[in-house]
């Protein structure tokens, strides 16, 4: 007797768990990627040598969807139409857009470094390799989270102590959608 519910335990708990994962569906996210806000910080890199200028490298965290997971670029991709450089014309050299923002203390609005002309376009862009394996070639759903940190800056170099940064992100598929804008909180350059 003992057995034959002990049994029926175990055949009822498969049919459940059968009929539970039945139910799953796999999440349904527009092919154009979508992304938010997820953390922001400034890490103060010490000098090398005794006397040397320290540097601060900016991290910035996203969290991604996309539809059918073809985001990331590998760089056998990045050399072939439509990701190739093509002296340096084509946006899509890179799938992490970025524009830094400093706050005038005159007016209190961000202003974009870019367009008071103290920065060329683009030059914080980068890109990001495939997430995960199922971004190669398979197309499904995904999300995550993405950190990035553009090169490390010195003193002076193009934000200075006591600024208030922001940030502007977008991200581009391979399929060329470009993603929603969102804007970062702002972070404080401490002085050195």
């Amino acid at each position: 007797m003992i057995s034959f519910r002990l049994a029926f335990s175990i055949g009822s708990l498969g049919l459940l768990a059968a009929s539970l994962s039945s139910c799953l569906k796999a999440p349904e996210y527009p092919v154009t990627p979508s992304i938010s806000y997820n953390n922001i910080q400034v890490i103060r890199i010490p000098p090398k040598q005794a006397g040397g200028q320290p540097l601060d490298s900016i991290r910035m965290t996203i969290n991604y969807q996309d539809g059918d997971g073809d985001l990331g670029l590998t760089s056998d991709e990045r050399k072939n139409p439509p990701f190739d450089f093509q002296k340096g014309t084509n946006k899509f050299y890179y799938n992490f857009f970025i524009e830094p923002f400093v706050r005038n203390t005159a007016t209190g609005r961000y202003e974009s470094l870019v367009s008071k002309g103290l920065l060329t376009p683009g030059a914080y862009n980068g890109a990001f390799p495939h997430p995960t394996t199922t971004t190669d070639n398979t197309a499904a759903p995904i999300k995550g989270t993405i950190t990035y940190a553009p090169l490390a800056f010195g003193l002076g170099d193009i934000f200075q102590p006591r600024d208030s940064v922001r940030f502007e992100i977008t991200i581009a598929d391979r399929a060329l959608h470009v993603s929603n804008t969102i804007t970062t909180r702002s972070v404080y350059i401490t002085p050195r």
